[in-house]
């Protein structure tokens, strides 16, 4: 069966927010400019913002879901994409997250973090897995406000009435969970982009 986090990633799948995607993705890119190298897709979904990325870096992806259902229709998208040399699915909890320490160079998630169950403990295992110099941008939204409204014009002459907000996360409970986590480096922003958390893993220093 399929939890509440699924059900709502499914509805990505019918193309309503497929302006959101290249969006953030190249909000992303642009504030990083990490281009090569190994990036996770923390609660992928159907892997629509990896496949995004995809496009326009030379990352390889790792598309993460905790949902096998989740998986099988990444894996799907991402073969229709012809990106399947580039995206690679893996089934993964972010509270335990199945890649070693220094791993990854960037970690991005959208909309996954609203139903993280200990967002602590999600951080610490995201700040983990980055390399030093690496860099996390985690949160949730439609990347601008005119994306928003578009989107949810979409729904709405589509008749679709389970279209359902997601989960609310405070600002202020999102800057403990990061401090926590002991990201210090850190970003909030709370715009018309959305809701989010932007940070780096401070490099190691060289004696």
């Amino acid at each position: 069966m399929i939890d509440d986090t699924q059900s709502i990633n499914s509805m990505f799948i019918d193309g309503a927010h497929a302006p959101i995607y290249p969006l953030i993705a190249n909000q992303i890119s642009r504030k990083f400019q990490i281009k090569k190298g190994t990036a996770i897709d923390v609660g992928a979904g159907p892997a629509s913002l990896s496949v995004a990325m995809a496009r326009i870096t030379q990352l390889e992806i790792y598309a993460m879901d905790i949902s096998p259902e989740m998986i099988e229709i990444a894996e799907a998208s991402v073969k229709k994409e012809g990106l399947k040399n580039r995206i690679k699915t893996r089934k993964g909890d972010v509270h335990q997250m199945p890649f070693p320490d220094e791993f990854a160079d960037l970690v991005f998630s959208r909309g996954s973090m609203f139903f993280w169950k200990d967002l602590p403990t999600a951080f610490k295992e995201i700040y983990r897995v980055l390399k030093p110099g690496g860099a996390g941008y985690i949160g949730g939204g439609y990347g601008s406000a005119e994306v928003r409204k578009t989107v949810k014009k979409r729904f709405k002459n589509k008749g679709n009435k389970s279209h359902k907000s997601s989960p609310k996360i405070n600002i202020d409970t999102l800057e403990k969970a990061v401090t926590k986590a002991r990201i210090t480096d850190y970003i909030l922003i709370n715009d018309d982009s959305g809701l989010w958390v932007s940070f780096k893993k401070q490099a190691k220093c060289i004696s």
